[in-house]
């Protein structure tokens, strides 16, 4: 199982907040050279020929004047785009994850200490290995991260591993690859659709109320848990979306720790 991951920061109406999302999106291995085939088309549908190899990215396709122009009955083929891409996405059966930081400034999720895991990660993991779990026992998870050159990767791979091998409640996530893997997002539409998903969810909880459309077709294709958790005294399923406090985004999982 395929679980491609991307970031995106974007800055609060007022511009006292950062909100920083960390995305993951599920696909099946079998499904993958399909869905790449698939969204070269749709590119080719909306854009034109020209277009199959672009690149898309959530801040460029999902720009505001876009959504001004459709307010005055002025249709967007990019804004189409990613109405059909995430309509092909609920077709795959593609289940949505992630982590989103609320933060006075922008906090580094390039997991800067080998030794420690932020925990945007770790609720993520967490997310996907329950996942896995429920849906697909026996199977593992791969976990592939946008290529962002090769310091970036190297600490990214150094601290998630560590995370899985050396403390005690890494060790339990048992159905993720320990490894990450990384792939260039120009090629790759797995990573071009998961910063599609982290940007529309950056959007809403900044207060852009004009994406409202998209948050409604990535919200239903949250991963909901059948398994009931304790959060706060209440037994409730635990959701793939999961809003960190930035007290909480700035506290680390170090070898050893299970809490």
């Amino acid at each position: 199982m395929l679980f491609f991951i991307d970031e995106s920061w974007q800055s609060t109406q007022d511009g006292k907040y950062k909100v920083g999302v960390l995305s993951a999106i599920q696909i099946k291995s079998h499904d993958f050279n399909e869905c790449s085939k698939q969204i070269y088309e749709l590119k080719i549908k909306n854009l034109g020929y020209r277009a199959g190899d672009l690149e898309i990215k959530g801040r460029e396709i999902l720009r505001n004047y876009l959504f001004e122009l459709e307010s005055k009955g002025i249709k967007s083929k990019e804004l189409n785009l990613v109405r059909d891409i995430l309509t092909y996405m609920q077709t795959l059966g593609i289940k949505l994850f992630a982590s989103i930081v609320f933060s006075k400034k922008e906090i580094d999720l390039a997991c800067a200490n080998v030794n420690q895991l932020e925990r945007p990660f770790f609720f993520l993991f967490e997310r996907i290995d329950l996942f896995m779990k429920e849906n697909y026992p026996g199977l593992m998870a791969k976990l592939i991260f946008d290529d962002r050159g090769i310091q970036f990767n190297k600490k990214i791979s150094k601290s998630v591993s560590n995370f899985f091998h050396k403390s005690s409640i890494g060790q339990e996530f048992d159905t993720i690859i320990k490894v990450p893997f990384f792939a260039i997002s120009t090629e790759n539409v797995g990573i071009q659709m998961a910063d599609i998903v982290a940007h529309i969810l950056g959007s809403r909880f900044t207060g852009d109320k004009k994406q409202i459309e998209f948050f409604k077709k990535v919200k239903s294709l949250e991963f909901i848990s059948r398994t009931l958790v304790d959060i706060r005294g209440k037994m409730l399923q635990l959701l793939g979306f999961k809003v960190v406090k930035e007290k909480e985004a700035g506290d680390l999982f170090s070898p050893g720790r299970t809490v």
